[in-house]
């Protein structure tokens, strides 16, 4: 599964599963980051490193997916779906563009991609958390589908569940 779009007027945008040899070019697109990036991703944390920790761990501990998004060589944004259990039908979404690039159509181009890697993998819904205050992914989310999205408001922050199976 690789889609590639050439509307940015940049290099074109390839979104595709990553594998460990990303590892590097994600580190370096996570230094990138700023810390208010890093905190809306992690909830509160604001440490890089942490959050490279939690990218490896779904790379190469079998506990999750995670796609990329790459403008010619250079990673600009990754996805991460992580499942509670190996071949649960339910995974956790978490997106991360780097600043630069952020309302560029990069996370939409992330998400685009999540309904053919779900029937692929047999997962069915998407969990999310979004904070209140994290407007750009509140709108990205809210074009997911209508029927599709579950979403409720707990302390500041939208959790919910996107109905991928069957799109």
């Amino acid at each position: 599964m690789t889609i590639t779009d050439t509307h940015t007027g940049r290099e074109p945008v390839t979104v595709r599963p990553a594998g460990p040899g990303d590892l590097e070019a994600l580190s370096r697109m996570v230094g990138r980051c700023s810390p208010a990036s890093v905190r809306d991703r992690m909830h509160g944390g604001t440490r890089h490193a942490d959050l490279l920790a939690g990218i490896r761990s779904a790379l190469l501990g079998g506990s999750g997916t995670v796609l990329v998004a790459a403008e010619g060589h250079r990673t600009v944004g990754c996805l991460e779906l992580l499942r509670p259990s190996p071949g649960a039908p339910v995974a956790e979404m978490a997106l991360l563009v780097e600043d630069a690039r952020q309302g560029a159509g990069i996370g939409t181009r992330l998400v685009a991609a999540v309904p053919a890697w779900a029937r692929g993998a047999g997962v069915r819904d998407v969990g999310f958390s979004v904070e209140a205050g994290n407007g750009r992914a509140r709108r990205l989310l809210r074009r997911l589908g209508a029927g599709r999205l579950q979403a409720r408001w707990e302390q500041g922050v939208v959790e919910g569940t996107w109905h991928v199976g069957g799109l």
